[in-house]
């Protein structure tokens, strides 16, 4: 059905005059004149063919007529109002999407999000999880954290935070293999004699037995996981101990479901990194994202230690 509708402006002039009491005050708030009112207000009379307003000088009352029509006339410009505000609210939204393998966006970044939100309350952030490097064009990816050697062409690269790994297990496998917090350090014997879970590969645990001055030293072999978060939850379940990165692993280190079994670490040439296109080198969102993860993420050296506050009996 074909909607029969008298001209918006007249009936936008008539709802202001009838709503403020008077045709100076309509054309105050529509910013015309007052015979510009006037003239749309005759104009929506003669579409009806009947009074709107019963006039006696400058005074202008409504008719019944105009009763009428002036409350439906009202909700129906609110309505308006309100929908424009809310296509004005989504156009003004921006939306940052940013990728990040599973376990660097559920132990670094989603719990801290809620301090970029309360910085940037107009953006709107998407989560990425790949453990593939995003290309920036096909995927909508703006900005990723990755972890290597910053050396992905095409891209700007911030190292946000240093790579290292050491040994971390639950109070609770300590206490099964007869240990108690005041014992740590442990040895490199001490740790060998533990179950040792691994990450990609045992060579990691071969590497910081090296390090920790026992080479070849020979040692439990435990299962094979392929992501940092999942390490780290075998390590919480008390299955055995892990060398993790100290960056994943600060919330479990804080609460003491994990402790350091020793300070000795591999130090690694890689790191933790915020990649981006060279197009949005000068983009104020990736600007203001970069600002953030520095500040809120970034740990510039240390690590966990068996000494820390956060791991005393």
């Amino acid at each position: 059905m074909s909607r029969q509708l008298p001209p918006l402006t007249a009936l936008r002039a008539f709802e202001a005059a009838a709503r403020l009491g008077g045709v100076s005050k309509a054309a105050d708030e529509l910013h015309v004149t007052h015979a510009a009112i006037s003239h749309q207000i005759r104009a929506l009379e003669d579409w009806f063919g009947l009074s709107l307003f019963d006039r006696a000088g400058r005074q202008i009352r409504l008719t019944e007529a105009g009763a009428k029509l002036l409350s439906p006339i009202s909700a129906a410009f609110d309505n308006i109002v309100g929908a424009v505000n809310l296509v004005c609210e989504d156009a003004n939204q921006k939306v940052l999407t940013v990728s990040a393998a599973p376990s660097v966006a559920y132990k670094l970044l989603v719990p801290r999000l809620s301090s970029f939100a309360a910085m940037e309350p107009d953006v709107e952030v998407h989560l990425h999880h790949s453990v593939e490097l995003a290309n920036f064009v096909s995927d909508g990816v703006d900005v990723a954290v990755r972890f290597g050697r910053g050396n992905w062409p095409g891209t700007v690269s911030k190292r946000i935070m240093e790579g290292f790994v050491q040994p971390f297990a639950s109070p609770s496998l300590l206490q099964n293999a007869g240990y108690a917090l005041a014992d740590l350090p442990l040895t490199p014997e001490q740790i060998a004699a533990l179950p040792l879970h691994h990450e990609d590969s045992t060579e990691f645990w071969r590497a910081w037995f090296e390090k920790a001055g026992a080479p070849g030293l020979r040692f439990r072999s435990g299962a094979v996981f392929h992501d940092a978060a999942s390490i780290l939850n075998v390590a919480v379940a008390g299955q055995g101990a892990v060398l993790a990165r100290p960056a994943l692993a600060a919330s479990e280190l804080l609460s003491g479901l994990l402790v350091a079994l020793s300070d000795v670490r591999i130090d690694e040439d890689a790191g933790y990194y915020l990649v981006y296109p060279h197009s949005k080198l000068s983009d104020p969102l990736i600007q203001a994202f970069e600002a953030w993860v520095i500040a809120a993420i970034a740990e510039p050296g240390g690590g966990a230690s068996y000494s820390d506050k956060a791991l005393a009996p």
